[in-house]
C-alpha cells in the first residue's frame, strides 16, 4: 500500500502486482465501510439516507492530525490512532465550552488547514 500510495508506476515497475493490490485494498475497504455503516445504524437505532453526513471531514482532520501525507505514501495506522484521538478530545473540549455546535465545524476546518499546511511544509522542505 505505501508504495502504491508513493508511486503507482514506480511500485509496477519494481514488481509489486498494483491492479491485485489495488482489488485487495478496495474489497477491504468496502467490508470495513459495510461494518461501519452496521454499527452506525445501531448504535442510533435506526438508518437513514444522510445519517453519515459530515463525518468525511473528521475522517480527514483525524488522519492529517495523525500525520498522513496528502502527497500519499507516508503514515502509520498508530498516528492515525493518536490523530483521531486528539480531534475527539478537541471536540469534547469544545463542547465542554460551550462553544456553540456551528463554531465546532470552522474549528475542525482549521485544524485541517494547519495540518495539511504544516504537511506540505515538510514535504516542500524535503525536496
Amino acid at each position: 500500500m505505501y508504495a502504491i500510495g508513493g508511486n503507482e508506476v514506480a511500485a509496477e515497475v519494481s514488481g509489486v502486482n498494483t491492479k491485485n493490490t489495488l482489488l485487495r485494498i478496495y474489497i477491504i475497504a468496502g467490508v470495513m465501510y459495510a461494518i461501519a455503516g452496521y454499527l452506525l445504524a445501531a448504535k442510533s437505532g435506526g438508518a437513514s439516507a444522510s445519517m453519515g453526513m459530515g463525518y468525511e471531514l473528521e475522517a480527514i482532520a483525524g488522519c492529517t492530525i495523525g500525520g498522513v501525507s496528502t502527497t500519499g505514501g507516508i503514515g502509520t495506522v498508530p498516528g492515525v490512532l493518536v490523530g483521531v484521538l486528539v480531534f475527539e478530545l478537541l471536540k469534547i473540549v469544545l463542547q465542554f465550552l460551550g462553544v456553540n455546535p456551528y463554531y465546532n465545524y470552522v474549528v475542525q476546518g482549521l485544524v485541517i488547514v494547519v495540518a495539511v499546511a504544516l504537511d506540505i511544509r515538510k514535504y516542500i522542505a524535503k525536496k
